[in-house]
């Protein structure tokens, strides 16, 4: 089925990727928010690493142990972990202390810093639409947080 609608040119290649992205981010952080409640948010962050050992051995396997070696790419796959992790501490200090509807809102629109990093350094255009967008993702943290 998923190959028809990609053939056919009925959703863009990418959507099914971002659509599970959601959903399992989505599990991901109801799961966080029943952990808060039992454990500080550097064990929660301890415990994610671990849970995803199993995952990065079985990527590794797959690849068959071969890694690409360009310094730029292993900057960039190490600034990813370090930002990442930065955003998990945060993102679990403010499940303990706030209510997941609230929390899991206000941080889904991470994504708004990606668009202005992307439109002041890599220079992508936003139209008008897509700016619209980013004022009502604004307006949606102070509506939100009343």
């Amino acid at each position: 089925m998923r190959g028809i609608l990609v053939k056919k040119g009925l959703w863009p290649k990418w959507l099914l990727h971002a659509l599970l992205s959601t959903f399992w981010w989505g599990i991901w952080g109801f799961v966080v928010k029943l952990g808060s409640d039992k454990i500080s948010p550097r064990q929660m962050q301890i415990l994610f690493m671990v849970g995803m050992v199993p995952l990065v051995l079985a990527t590794l396997v797959r690849l068959s142990f071969r890694v690409d070696m360009d310094r730029l790419g292993i900057t960039y796959g190490v600034l990813n972990g370090v930002f990442t992790t930065l955003g998990l501490l945060a993102y679990y200090a403010a499940m303990q202390r706030g209510p997941a509807s609230l929390v899991g809102p206000v941080t889904a629109l991470f994504p708004l810093v990606t668009v202005v990093l992307a439109f002041v350094l890599l220079h992508e255009r936003i139209n008008k639409v897509q700016m619209a967008g980013v004022v009502l993702a604004l307006l949606s943290i102070f509506i939100l947080s009343m």
